[in-house]
């Protein structure tokens, strides 16, 4: 290897063909070693000292990245071994940054999922190896922190090969999971194909694709560099057959290699050849500390370069030089797939081109240096040295100076020209003068993107690369404290920001504030630090919000004659003559579930654009659902409602949910009404009738603002079963009307006053003629006065957005995580302790809404003993009744006249309440006068 100086890395690119090229991007779990082990690639190539490895973070270049001590954006590194380039993308391991994560998986050709040896598989870990087999990368299994086996937990070699076995093992199951999973969710039943893929990615250490070693320290190896060792002295003419055995039940006996090595309780090849000498050389240099027999032991081994006084550097000089991590990582990279050869796969180029007719899928298959045809795709944007930077991968083509690319997909746009091209450094950036195809490079933007595919000729389709799949969730309104240029600026940072990044959202609200929507709070505070990057400052941020939703259930101790009369509810406008009758109905949890599985097709149903198959999979989806759980569903209109009518009212879908609440359904149940439903693409003899709008307008305002707290609704049904446009009742000129509820409904008239005229009863108008715009409102009005009326007739609850929480503790700090976990409302689902690290594995969930500050909490109340990982899981139903009071005796005696226990649905009903500013409760109850004891003399 020949580590070369940021002048020649010009060179090194002009240079770089596309076989030779590799792109590898690092995923971890949290803490498992992934930037040390960056530091120390980056070390090999000169870049940095060896000794600030682990030390320096040198891929985390930001300032809130080396406070925290997480990587918080992904990175890259050009690495230059003549004639090899590694392209070199770390990523970030904290849940919140799977955008990140995204980033640098559309990268990259090969991930090296690294695994700290001691924790084992990690959730983070599953979730990474997910997105990696989404992606058809090559994957390189890193067992990191191997040293520690030997140091802290003091492990025999014996038992260190078990637990070794365990963590491949344990990665091996999950990643057949996935595969299985992955073929069932695409509904491919390709028995011989799934195995294929099973059999490519399983890791095996004789396979070459797991390397072992310890990143802090500088080394790695693989099977086959002790296989080339030991076949000279044990004379073996092919060193395949001791790599095959080196890592099995196998054990050396006469200078031969023979099997049931466990069976005979031998030592096998592994424990004696590989891990006997390790821990020998941790034993003498870590802790013996004797610096003088570790320089008689590296005279021994040939091991030359061992020149530090000081006995850390000195190890750490010895294990470089006996098993060079770079060269074991590059070499076990090289046997991956090159740019020229990932693309060849039809399969892994059809999921960033989306379909098999893509304009590009040819360039990007071909992935040639010399193609006229120049193809971009930006991965993220970023700041560096003051300039804009936008960090890409070449397709096609070789992207030079002066070179003019076309946003792809855009009717109409100006040519983007690259006046600066740059090789990436961390955080640095090299002058270049061409980037071929295959190569990860950055160029210089005067101004922000709103894209990412750019082609040296204009492309109706851009590329189709895979995006995360987290839902933001924490919400904050920013706004700007400068002028109407400010505004701009910061409106324009906000669009770049969600164009990259996946995970955010950005809405601009009515009263003109901008709402940014995040995943989490490191994630929120991490784009907030993206806006001061580009230079948004003089902001203001509001506290972060969360969501609720707002649903309604059976009422199980209630009769179906009351269910069928109670819940009816009836509206009568007088002086338009209109007549609505509705029931608000609950939807079973399975049918919410498959409504949001299908919430592409319902965008399409919106937008009018679904097409008759896709409408027709998507009705008999929900007539087969619908079938199976509402039909005797206790307390619930549907409980004596039989398959057929369940049918015909799907049939008779009048239209699903408004944008923000959007899995809620109204019902046609007049019998008369004959309209069209969602499902017919053309009328036909049925038609629309002027009102009708106003009916569906009316339920889409009820269904956004919930009677709780004016949160989104969902899993509601309206059930429409009378609407009629009778004869108004129009009082003539000073007529009156006496009403019967007031005091003086008997009176007599009086002589001085008049006696009232007739009620004059208008013509009823049809319903084809009737086109008033007032009564159009006046009957959105009725019909969302009408839902909420229903709705409050039923059992109202709050649905929560719910975190599952991870917590790895020792047993000291078990009792202080439980009561954060408490205080915080999580509900424990399971306890392990883990059998490798000896840690207690604690899985809960927690309302999104809890979690703020939780882990700075945990950290301080165990004294760092505890970390915590939290992802999305769910929306969960909080049993409790906000509006619960204790009625029975039990009840009083328990929790008081008026039930003051913790209510918690309660307690985040008043918090948005009064974020909103709706008070309906009285501050004082009972007020009286302030007398003074004191006597006055």
């Amino acid at each position: 290897m020949q580590a070369i100086a940021d002048s020649s890395l010009n060179q090194a690119f002009l240079k770089a063909d596309p076989q030779n090229v590799r792109n590898v991007c690092i995923v971890a779990h949290v803490d498992h070693g992934k930037t040390t082990l960056a530091d120390s690639l980056v070390s090999s190539n000169g870049h940095i000292s060896a000794r600030f490895v682990g030390k320096l973070r040198y891929m985390d270049s930001r300032e809130d990245e080396q406070t925290r001590g997480i990587t918080m954006k992904s990175s890259a590194v050009s690495l230059y071994y003549e004639p090899f380039l590694i392209n070199l993308i770390d990523s970030p391991g904290h849940v919140d940054f799977g955008s990140e994560v995204n980033s640098a998986v559309n990268l990259a050709d090969v991930a090296l999922v690294v695994v700290d040896v001691v924790h084992g598989v990690c959730s983070q870990t599953e979730s990474l190896l997910r997105q990696a087999v989404a992606s058809r990368l090559d994957m390189v299994l890193v067992l990191n922190k191997l040293d520690r086996l030997a140091t802290e937990l003091k492990m025999t070699e014996a038992e260190a090969y078990r637990h070794i076995q365990h963590v491949i093992g344990h990665m091996n199951s999950s990643l057949s999971q996935i595969i299985v999973g992955a073929f069932l969710e695409n509904d491919q039943d390709d028995l011989s194909k799934m195995e294929a893929t099973e059999a490519r990615l399983h890791f095996d250490p004789a396979k070459g694709n797991v390397i072992f070693g310890s990143a802090v320290h500088g080394f790695a190896f693989s099977l086959d560099d002790f296989a080339t060792l030991y076949a000279v002295k044990l004379k073996l003419e092919d060193k395949k057959e001791l790599t095959s055995c080196l890592f099995g039940d196998y054990y050396l006996a006469g200078g031969k290699i023979r099997p049931d090595a466990e069976a005979k309780g031998k030592a096998t090849l592994f424990e004696q050849l590989v891990l006997k000498p390790i821990w020998e050389v941790h034993k003498v240099g870590m802790v013996d500390k004797d610096i003088d027999r570790l320089k008689e032991l590296a005279a021994k081994l040939g091991i030359t370069g061992v020149t530090s006084k000081r006995l850390d550097e000195a190890f750490e000089e010895f294990m470089r030089n006996w098993m060079n991590l770079a060269k074991t990582v590059l070499k076990t990279c090289l046997r991956c797939n090159s740019p020229k050869d990932a693309f060849a796969n039809p399969e892994r180029a059809a999921i960033i081109t989306g379909s098999e007719d893509h304009p590009l899928i040819k360039p990007v298959q071909a992935c040639d240096a010399n193609s006229d045809m120049v193809v971009v795709y930006v991965a993220k944007l970023l700041k560096c040295d003051a300039k804009k930077i936008a960090m890409c991968r070449v397709m096609s083509g070789t992207l030079k100076r002066g070179t003019s690319l076309f946003l792809a997909g855009a009717s109409e746009s100006d040519p983007l020209t690259v006046n600066s091209l740059f090789a990436m450094i961390g955080r640095e950036v090299v002058p270049i003068e061409a980037a071929p195809a295959g190569t990860v490079c950055a160029f210089e933007l005067t101004e922000w993107l709103t894209g990412t595919t750019f082609c040296s000729t204009p492309t109706s389709t851009p590329l189709a690369f895979a995006s995360t799949t987290l839902e933001p969730l924490v919400r904050v309104t920013i706004q700007s404290l400068g002028t109407g240029d400010d505004w701009d600026e910061l409106r324009d940072a906000l669009k770049q920001l969600a164009i990259l990044d996946q995970a955010v959202r950005v809405i601009e609200q009515e009263n003109g504030d901008l709402a940014l929507i995040t995943a989490g709070e490191v994630h929120l505070q991490k784009c907030l630090q993206d806006l001061e990057d580009m230079g948004i400052q003089n902001i203001h941020v509001s506290e972060p919000i969360v969501p609720f939703v707002e649903t309604i259930i059976p009422e199980s101790y209630s009769s179906y004659a009351k269910i069928l009369t109670v819940q009816l509810t009836e509206c009568f406008m007088k002086s338009a003559g209109l007549r609505l009758k509705l029931r608000a109905v609950p939807l079973h949890n399975d049918v919410v579930e498959y409504l949001q599985k299908n919430d592409a097709i319902m965008k399409a149903i919106r937008e009018r654009s679904a097409t008759e198959k896709q409408l027709t999979q998507f009705r008999d989806g929900i007539v087969s659902v619908a079938k199976e759980c509402l039909p005797g569903w206790k307390g619930s209109f549907w409980m004596r409602k039989s398959e057929a009518d369940i049918a015909e009212l799907v049939d008779r879908i009048w239209s699903f949910g408004p944008i923000r609440a959007k899995y809620n359904v109204l019902f046609n149940g007049i019998a008369d009404y004959d309209r069209p439903s969602v499902w017919e693409t053309k009328p036909g003899v049925k038609r629309y009738y002027p009102l009708d709008r106003a009916i569906v307008a009316g339920f889409d305002i009820a269904m956004t603002a919930g009677p709780l707290c004016q949160e989104p609704i969902q899993g509601v049904a309206i059930i429409v079963e009378e609407w009629k446009l009778e004869a108004p009742v129009i009082e003539k000129p000073f007529a009156r009307i006496l009403d019967s509820d007031s005091d003086n409904s008997d009176a007599e008239p009086t002589e001085d006053e008049p006696i009232p005229e007739p009620v004059t009863p208008l013509e009823a108008p049809s319903l084809t003629d009737f086109n008033d715009p007032h009564v159009h409102g006046q009957l959105i009005s009725a019909m969302k006065a009408t839902c909420k009326a229903a709705l409050d007739k039923h059992p109202r609850r709050l649905v929560a957005a719910m975190y599952k929480c991870k917590v790895q503790t020792s047993s000291q700090a078990l009792g202080k995580v439980h009561t954060v976990l408490a205080q915080r409302h999580a509900k424990v689902l399971n306890e392990d302790l883990n059998q490798m690290s000896g840690l207690f594995e604690i899985e809960a969930h927690m309302p999104i809404v809890e979690s703020f500050s939780f882990c700075e909490q945990l950290r301080k109340k165990t004294s760092g003993m505890a970390a915590a990982q939290m992802e999305f899981s769910h929306w969960q139903l909080l049993e409790d009744d906000p509006f619960w009071e204790p009625t029975t005796e039990d009840e009083i005696e328990e929790f008081g006249v008026k039930g003051d226990s913790v209510n918690q649905a309660r307690q985040y009903v008043d918090m948005v309440k009064k974020r909103k500013g709706i008070f309906d409760e009285l501050i004082v109850v009972s007020a009286e006068k302030q007398r003074n004891l004191k006597r006055n003399k």
